[in-house]
């Protein structure tokens, strides 16, 4: 067995101490309290997707937890050569192996098998293997008897009892399903997990290039995982991962670089640098929740991201005292913001009338709009911002997309009737994200956070006529209907905003909206 570089801790000198079983360094996730979890780790063709599930599942079993391998692609031979090297083998019975393709769940006349019938199959082997159905038991006699068994404390579904589960690989399973079919099963995958104590990692292999399936199954499953090659100078081969998002969780996705060992283990660059224990006793001094991955210090408080210690910050020199003074509430909420700016509108030359001018028109055109009208009041924030407003909405992620592209066909209209002088130009930032609301001392509510903060950050990057959209919401967009494919594209991997952080940024346009130009900053 080779030994590792001393720059590299072992997956095991740290996990140990992280409930999730995740193997990511800083990453905690508390599963007692959150029930099932569905994660997709994607990640291009021998980057070590398969050696992670391996190293997922033996953590789980040296914990005592049921575990489950699903692979339409592996025999039971090659299962068992992927599992050789472990010492105790007697923990390995307590792991179950599901090829529905290969196994007794086949009829011995069932030469053909359509997508739709395999995965049922699959659904119905991972029933029984969660001890939620024997063989031959009807889904309604299964149903009786799970609420017969509600107060065991031996039910799966119990907090009690944690169970693993690998669905390896879901690039196989498409050739076999069909990518309709594969959707429909991961949707109903979703729905048999739910309430259950499952953590669940299906693997899909991708390149950095495609990622169409990816964004077809985000709004699916609970977070994403993805893992990346690449050569350093000396073309020595390099392999990272991150958890890039987490429903309900807000961290920064950082890239850590790890390596396979001889036997089979992860091994992580610089593993000793994350206290993954110390991290979870900690809370974020503003938004309240737990600090996933290193603590940000400043004097006596501890963040979990430089956007909390700015708003921190900038609310305590707003009221003179501390933030826990003016009853600032530990929930956030989640809301999808639309944030626009009039071009130009701190133009010395522009007289104060004609300012005002184009902040009423601006007010009116919007008001104008049906996604703005047909939104109740109550699933609706507005804040002015001096040139322009933000506006967010709790109801529904498209909202904002459909108000920017409703109000860029207003102001088309609009200005065919002015001069130049008097025309009006915009840009427009979407985003979403968490943001909490807060009292000053005049008890006026006010509204603060990283999704409307991130949304500003993005409306800054564009000129006249752009919507630009963050990640986050424009994947999940673009994931929702294909006439959004259509018009939302990345213009930037790696676009730089305050405090250093990078995003991807993505600009909707059309024909008759947006701006197809990448705007000028996006060049510096």
């Amino acid at each position: 067995m080779s030994t590792p570089d001393n720059n590299l801790s072992h997956t095991q000198s740290y996990n140990n101490n992280n409930s999730s079983g995740l193997l990511i360094p800083g990453i905690y996730l508390p599963l007692q309290s959150i029930g099932s979890r569905i994660l997709l780790l994607s990640g291009p063709s021998g980057v070590g997707k398969t050696m992670y599930c391996r190293q997922f599942l033996l953590e789980g079993l040296l914990k005592g937890e049921k575990c489950i391998f699903i692979s339409t692609d592996l025999s039971k031979i090659q299962f068992n050569a992927l599992f050789s090297d472990v010492e105790n083998k007697t923990i390995l019975d307590h792991m179950d192996f599901i090829n529905p393709c290969e196994g007794t769940s086949l009829s011995h006349n069932e030469t053909e098998i359509s997508s739709k019938r395999l995965a049922t199959i699959i659904l119905s082997d991972l029933e029984r293997s969660l001890e939620i159905r024997p063989a031959g038991e009807t889904e309604a006699q299964a149903s009786s008897k799970q609420m017969m068994k509600e107060d065991d404390e031996d039910v799966v579904g119990n907090t009690s009892k944690r169970v693993r589960l690998v669905i390896d690989s879901m690039t196989h399973a498409q050739l076999l399903l069909g990518e309709r079919t594969l959707i429909e099963f991961v949707m109903d995958l979703t729905r048999l997990l739910k309430g259950l104590n499952v953590t669940a990692i299906l693997t899909l292999t991708t390149s950095s290039v495609d990622q169409r399936m990816v964004s077809n199954l985000s709004s699916i499953v609970d977070g994403i995982i993805e893992m990346r090659l690449k050569e350093d100078s000396n073309d020595m081969t390099i392999r990272s991962i991150r958890l890039r998002h987490l429903k309900g969780s807000y961290y920064d996705p950082k890239w850590t670089s790890f390596k396979i060992s001889s036997d089979g283990t992860i091994i992580f660059r610089n593993a000793q640098h994350s206290s993954t224990r110390a991290s979870a006793q900690f809370t974020c001094a503003l938004c309240a929740k737990p600090i996933l991955g290193t603590p940000l210090v400043k004097s006596d408080l501890i963040f979990d991201s430089k956007e909390c210690m700015e708003i921190y910050y900038r609310l305590e020199n707003a009221y003179g005292s501390k933030i826990s003074d003016t009853g600032l509430p530990s929930e956030a909420f989640h809301a999808s913001f639309f944030y626009v700016d009039i071009v130009g509108l701190s133009d010395p030359t522009l007289s104060v009338k004609n300012q005002i001018q184009k902040i009423q028109a601006l007010n009116e055109l919007i008001h104008s709009c049906d996604s703005f009208r047909k939104t109740s009041a109550g699933k609706r924030i507005i804040l002015p911002s001096g040139d322009g407003m933000a506006i967010g909405f709790l109801s529904s992620s498209e909202t904002p997309l459909e108000l920017s592209i409703q109000l860029h066909h207003k102001i088309h209209a609009y200005n065919q009737q002015k001069y130049t002088a008097d025309s009006l130009g915009v840009r427009i930032g979407l985003g979403s994200g968490p943001v909490f609301t807060v009292s000053d001392l005049n008890n006026v509510q006010n509204i603060w956070g990283p999704g409307i903060i991130l949304a500003r950050r993005v409306m800054d990057a564009g000129d006249n006529g752009h919507i630009l959209i963050a990640e986050k919401l424009a994947e999940e967009l673009i994931s929702l209907k294909d006439e959004y494919r259509r018009v939302i594209n990345l213009i930037s991997n790696k676009y730089r905003i305050k405090h250093g952080q990078e995003i991807k940024l993505y600009s909707a346009y059309s024909k008759d909206f947006g701006n197809p130009q990448i705007p000028a900053k996006v060049f510096l």
